[in-house]
């Protein structure tokens, strides 16, 4: 098997060998090969954007208050920024080299470790932030992710994967987060009497996780898990960096052979899958608790996370006796407070934004500057919007409402910044990717754009944006609904969405629509 070149550096010179290194490193002279085994140890850095990145792994979004107050304390003296990633992580941005190593080794004097954060590795393992806390919480996912926390942090293991891999466990019947975005998802179903969990295969940013047919009794998630990771590193394709994840080796050989493979590394039988308990919750900036207490949800500004902010909601915890969660929407979770605690001064929104330009070299502008422009409208509404600014896809934008991907397009003038509109992803009960409406929207007419989407929203009556795309938007052809829009936009009276039949529209229809619609 023909090998690419970082899977022939791995071959001579494993990660957790080069770990050795890490204090005779000059930051003026790193090369491309040591850029990449750096980002096995959490620390980010390319040669054409100066300081780096550490990131920091929080598995199930817990951490606690010394652990907290430590990295806190770390980042303050550093000068570095925060920002909350969409796997319950922590970084911390414009650091030099050796401050990120300084930064590194006072966390793991302290249990918190930044190893295999990035790169070809088991990312953080995520979970409802109300894991446990909840009367919806049927299994609790913490004790379970501790022991898998113990597999992935195995030091033969790291930056050993063909690419990177993403685990969710939720033992939740309710969540306001989809998690089918991930390798592996353990999520709540019941097979007879049985509790246990439907395992799901083969998710990433930009494809839908399938139904394995597998059920997964409690006590048999970590060592299926185990299983499956030692599948992945046996046979996951390592020819080509962008087709490496497990998602294509499932499209390769087929859910049956995976699954067939799989039995090399678990031999007991496994059952077809339960019915799926999990469903989707609307996000509340409240959430009762079993101690009759609540959970308070903090919205950040996208991620974005003062240090002296962050340390203000560590003393309000301290002094409640609430713990502090992350969650995987980029927000804090305050677990065990009463309703007078309200300290965000953002308002709550469904709204997942990338990194953007400001701290991203490949997000195509300011994601977070741009999403600010959408912010009143989405959380009117509580649309679940996701923000990419390129097309690797952090921001989710197939699993929402609403997805956004950043480009820039000649296509109706000059070069100018604009997004793909993806609409109507159902990523609760049923699974479907957000279909593509627009190839390219200019961002000065994108506000336009989905005034008309959420005025057919509002007409139609339902609450429930995924409703509407189920009932409504899944009627009509992609070509279809993008012609619907644009005729709007150009005054034409049109029945609701819904009672309109649908019609099959050209190529050159909709483009010249387009270039009368978006023409600058």
């Amino acid at each position: 098997m023909k090998l690419n070149k970082i899977e022939k550096c791995k071959q001579e010179l494993p990660p957790i060998k080069y770990y050795q290194r890490l204090d005779t490193l000059e930051e003026k002279i790193l090369d491309d090969t040591d850029l990449f085994y750096l980002k096995n140890f959490g620390i980010y850095g390319v040669k054409t954007r100066p300081g780096f990145m550490l990131r920091i792994r929080v598995p199930a979004g817990r951490i606690g208050y010394e652990q907290l107050q430590k990295l806190l304390m770390e980042a303050k003296r550093a000068n570095a920024r925060i920002l909350l990633t969409a796997r319950a992580q922590i970084e911390l941005h414009d650091l030099t080299l050796s401050q990120a190593i300084h930064i590194h080794k006072r966390l793991k004097e302290v249990g918190v470790s930044t190893f295999g954060t990035l790169v070809d590795n088991f990312r953080n393992i995520v979970t409802d932030p109300y894991d446990g806390v909840v009367k919806e919480c049927e299994i609790e996912a913490w004790p379970l992710i501790q022991k898998m926390n113990k597999i992935v942090l195995d030091p033969s293991l790291l930056g050993m994967l063909p690419r990177k891999f993403n685990t969710a466990v939720v033992g939740m019947r309710q969540s306001a987060q989809s998690f089918f975005s991930n390798d592996a998802a353990f999520l709540l179903a019941q097979k007879d009497s049985l509790m246990g969990f439907n395992l799901y295969l083969g998710g990433k940013n930009s494809n839908l996780a399938q139904d394995a047919d597998i059920f997964v009794p409690k006590e048999e998630v970590v060592p299926l898990f185990e299983a499956i990771a030692h599948l992945y590193i046996r046979y996951g394709p390592r020819q080509k960096r962008t087709k490496a994840r497990l998602f294509h080796l499932i499209e390769e050989i087929g859910m049956e052979e995976v699954k067939k493979r799989l039995k090399e590394f678990y031999p007991k039988e496994w059952r077809g899958a339960g019915r799926l308990l999990l469903k989707k919750e609307d996000i509340k900036k409240y959430k009762e608790l079993r101690e009759a207490t609540f959970a308070y949800r903090y919205q950040t500004n996208f991620g974005e996370v003062g240090v002296e902010e962050f340390a203000s909601l560590l003393a309000l915890a301290k002094e409640s006796g609430a713990q502090i969660r992350l969650g995987v929407d980029q927000n804090i979770y305050l677990i065990g407070v009463d309703k007078t605690v309200d300290p965000s001064p953002h308002p709550i929104s469904a709204m997942l934004v990338c990194a953007g330009s400001r701290y991203c070299i490949y997000s195509l502008f300011d994601t977070k500057q741009e999403a600010q422009t959408l912010i009143d409208k989405m959380s009117q509404y509580s649309i679940r919007v996701g923000y990419s600014g390129c097309l690797k896809g952090c921001g989710r934008h197939i699993l929402a409402d609403i997805g956004l991907v950043g480009i820039r397009t000649n296509g109706f003038g000059q070069v100018e910044r604009g997004v793909r509109l993806f609409l109507g992803a159902l990523y609760s009960c049923e699974r479907s990717e957000a279909r593509l409406i627009f190839w390219a929207v200019p961002l000065r007419r994108l506000a336009d754009v989905l005034d008309v989407v959420l005025a057919e929203f509002e007409r139609s009556g339902y609450k429930d944006f995924e409703c509407f795309s189920k009932r409504i938007l899944r009627r009509y052809e992609p070509e279809f609904l993008a012609w619907y829009i644009l005729s709007t936009l150009k005054k034409e009276p049109l029945p609701p969405l819904g009672e309109i039949a649908p019609r099959v529209v050209g190529y050159e229809e909709l483009k010249e629509l387009e270039a009368c619609v978006f023409g600058a």
